[in-house]
């Protein structure tokens, strides 16, 4: 299989890439010829980044506010009521990380944005592709997914070809075990690990799963954080 970037969405290869260049920034500050996984976005948004970072209270900002991106003063605060869902605290630092670095010259603050600004949309949609790419790196992604099917004897695109057949003992064995590992390996949810297989683009150019098989294969309770896709 390849791990290059997908081909068919220009506006997120760049989102892709700014993640990478972020990735690459931190790993020369800090003197590291090696990714560690899981990425320790929450120490690396003070050092090497430089950023203001906080746990606190947002309620003020309303009951849904789960993070605040100020650019301009280079802060990041997240709310006080997910510090303990490590994924979904991880993701929220990540997406709030991704307004910074790529919307720092269009408003002065991002926060949960009014439904139906489709702007706004565009813009929490391109943050939530960077802290995937940031937490995901394709690469890493693709060898992590790799050993975790030859660890079972079984070769990846057995697997995928499995799982796009609909084969029930694929998916069982993708859910059970292989989006279990990948889960825990990169520090995220399971929906979040399982949609990333849709940015993972194979030798005949079509996606590893498409956003569609990819929902089908998620199915947690809507009370779970694994329901909001991809945090």
């Amino acid at each position: 299989m390849s791990e290059r970037l997908p081909q068919l969405w220009p506006m997120m290869r760049r989102v892709e890439r700014s993640a990478l260049t972020t990735l690459s920034q931190c790993l020369k500050l800090l003197g590291l010829t090696e990714l560690p996984l899981p990425v320790p976005v929450e120490a690396w948004v003070e050092s090497p980044l430089g950023l203001r970072f906080g746990v606190c209270d947002l309620s003020h900002l309303g009951p849904t506010v789960l993070g605040v991106a100020r650019p301009k003063e280079r802060e990041i605060l997240v709310s006080e009521t997910i510090a303990g869902q490590e994924s979904r605290f991880r993701f929220t630092i990540a997406h709030e990380l991704g307004h910074i670095v790529l919307h720092a010259k269009i408003q002065p603050e991002f926060r949960e944005l009014a439904e139906g600004d489709y702007l706004a949309e565009r813009f929490e949609r391109e943050a939530d592709r960077f802290a995937a790419s940031l937490l995901m790196p394709l690469d890493a992604f693709g060898r992590e997914f790799t050993a975790s099917c030859s660890d079972l004897g079984l070769q990846a695109n057995t697997v995928l070809h499995a799982i796009q057949n609909g084969d029930e003992t694929g998916l069982r064995l993708f859910r059970s075990r292989i989006v279990q590992r990948l889960s825990r390996r990169f520090g995220v949810s399971l929906s979040a690990a399982t949609y990333r297989f849709a940015d993972i683009q194979l030798d005949n150019g079509l996606p590893a799963l498409t956003v569609r098989q990819a929902r089908s294969l998620i199915t947690p309770s809507p009370s779970t954080p694994d329901s909001r896709q991809p945090r």
